[in-house]
């Protein structure tokens, strides 16, 4: 009987957890390959319609950075986000969802935050990662970001190496 309970107990604390996803310029992903000099958007996406508030950063060590975090309407009416930066952790934004008593704007299911990321080195890798409270030691969500040589960049060094291998 006390394996059931535990058992029950475990259950009904993993489907209260917030399912939570990233997704880079629309498509879900947990690595993506980003041209130099471009800037992409991250958007947050949640699956139930919980509150809940949590920190999307770029980790400690990575390069780039994220800006221009819009809530959008499935976040509810009283989503809020700040600028976070943490030494050894990382820097980028305190988010939530909300919604007020009226419940003009409820949370609903599907995109609830938008946030540019950009200025990665080209050869760098950036992790940006989603915590939720409680759960602030793991990230519910994460994608690696490396950036790669614009395509004019990639064309020249071929037609370069074209040229030294010819006069050879």
């Amino acid at each position: 009987m006390k394996r059931l309970v535990v058992l029950l107990l475990v259950f009904a604390l993993t489907s209260a957890a917030n399912a939570l996803l990233l997704e880079v310029d629309g498509v879900p992903t947990s690595t993506v390959e980003l041209v130099q000099g471009t800037t992409s958007v991250i958007t947050i996406v949640g699956e139930d319609a919980s509150s809940w508030l949590g920190y999307i950063i770029v980790e400690e060590g990575g390069t780039g950075a994220l800006s221009n975090i819009v809530a959008l309407d499935a976040a509810g009416d009283l989503a809020a986000a700040s600028p976070y930066q943490e030494a050894g952790w990382g820097a980028g934004y305190e988010i939530n969802t909300g919604m007020s008593p009226s419940s003009s704007m409820p949370i609903s299911t599907g995109p609830q935050f938008n946030v540019d990321y950009s200025g990665g080195e080209l050869g760098q890798t950036a992790k940006i990662s989603l915590f939720i409270d409680p759960e602030y030691t793991t990230p519910v969500a994460s994608v690696n970001v490396s950036i790669v040589p614009e395509p004019m960049t990639i064309a020249l060094l071929g037609l370069g190496a074209l040229f030294l291998r010819k006069r050879k």
